[in-house]
């Protein structure tokens, strides 16, 4: 199975057959089986017929909308999953205080753990920088989340570990030309800032994915507030994937050279189609080219094997951010003690 990302600006997409098939000014630029075809990732101004539509719906492809950016636009998504008795189950879950905090520990302890066995890393492949201090702080941190009375408690020490994690992460870049210091999102304003917030939201784009196959409310989160059109849960399932994937793979495409900074260009996000904001904020994206490189390397880090430890399988990194999400599952119904996220080895 493979993901179809249509990037080339007004590229068509028709249906031949069994097939989807990917135009410009008459020539083919790309042909896919039907049941090859996991997701569609939409980018830019590209178009999609009236038959492609239906097929996609009626195959239960899911279909995502995203400005060149990276921001998230949408998605064309078959109707809801019928299971009403998981969704009711979460929504009692969610009335529970018991289990939101006990889920939420878990859930940012994960990704602390995650982040420290990142910069520990980082400090085992340039002996140059000493992580001493931060990974002790943010080993002071999950102690103190472990022992947290409510969830805006934990919420707190979550920012402070990130005020601590990305300065030092940041500091692991040997690239050229390619510095980080602090986290930007809208719009971000360098290279490091604007490839981290398009990870994020292909890693959102995956875990949505998850969430809808296991037919759980996406917008029924515990660590991320309710919000009108916010997917909360996909989020809160997000955070121990953060270092784990994203983090890790941005900083390995600059360091190894694959992304430079000549990969990228400055936008205004009117031309992005933000229509409800028309002050013009000018920032960085990746331009076609530097697209195209780093979808290849996303996809294949998704590839890559990894053990559960779940059930000791080997499974890709697409197919455990599955499992995960079935095994929220299993902790919604009573049927395991407590949620385990994955943890970096």
């Amino acid at each position: 199975m493979s993901v179809l990302y249509l990037i080339e600006p007004q590229c068509i997409v028709h249906r031949e057959g069994e097939r989807l098939v990917v135009k410009k000014g008459g020539d083919v630029l790309h042909s896919v089986h039907i049941f090859k075809i996991e997701q569609v990732v939409v980018a830019g101004n590209a178009t999609l017929t009236t038959p492609v539509i239906k097929t996609l719906l009626y195959n239960e492809i899911d279909t995502v909308f995203v400005t060149m950016a990276g921001r998230y636009c949408g998605r064309l998504q078959s109707p809801e999953g019928k299971n009403i008795v998981l969704r009711k189950a979460h929504f009692m879950r969610h009335a529970d205080n018991e289990f939101a905090l006990n889920f939420i520990k878990s859930v940012v302890k994960g990704k602390l753990r995650n982040q420290r066995t990142v910069l520990a890393r980082i400090q085992k492949n340039q002996k140059n920088l000493d992580m001493t201090i931060p990974l002790k702080k943010l080993s002071l941190i999950e102690n103190d989340i472990e022992k947290a009375q409510n969830i805006d408690e934990i919420r707190g020490h979550e920012g402070f570990a990130a005020s601590i994690y990305f300065p030092e992460w940041g500091k692991g870049l040997k690239a050229d030309g390619i510095s980080f210091s602090t986290r930007q999102r809208r719009p971000p304003k360098d290279p490091v800032n604007a490839l981290l917030s398009l990870g994020y939201t292909f890693l959102l784009h995956a875990v949505s994915r998850s969430v809808d196959i296991c037919g759980l409310d996406p917008y029924l989160g515990f660590l991320h507030t309710i919000e009108y059109g916010r997917p909360s849960l996909v989020l809160d399932l997000m955070e121990e994937w953060r270092p784990a994937l994203i983090d890790s793979l941005v900083m390995s495409v600059f360091n190894l050279g694959v992304i430079t900074k000549d990969d990228f260009m400055e936008y205004i996000e009117e031309d992005e189609e933000k229509l409800e904001d028309k002050t013009s904020k000018s920032g960085l994206r990746l331009n076609n080219g530097g697209w195209r490189k780093f979808v290849a390397q996303y996809e294949r880090k998704l590839s890559d094997e990894i053990t559960s430890h779940l059930d000791g399988l080997k499974r890709d990194y697409r197919n455990t951010i599955l499992s995960q999400a079935r095994h929220f599952v299993q902790y919604v119904k009573g049927e395991t003690d407590g949620y385990l996220p994955y943890l970096i080895k």
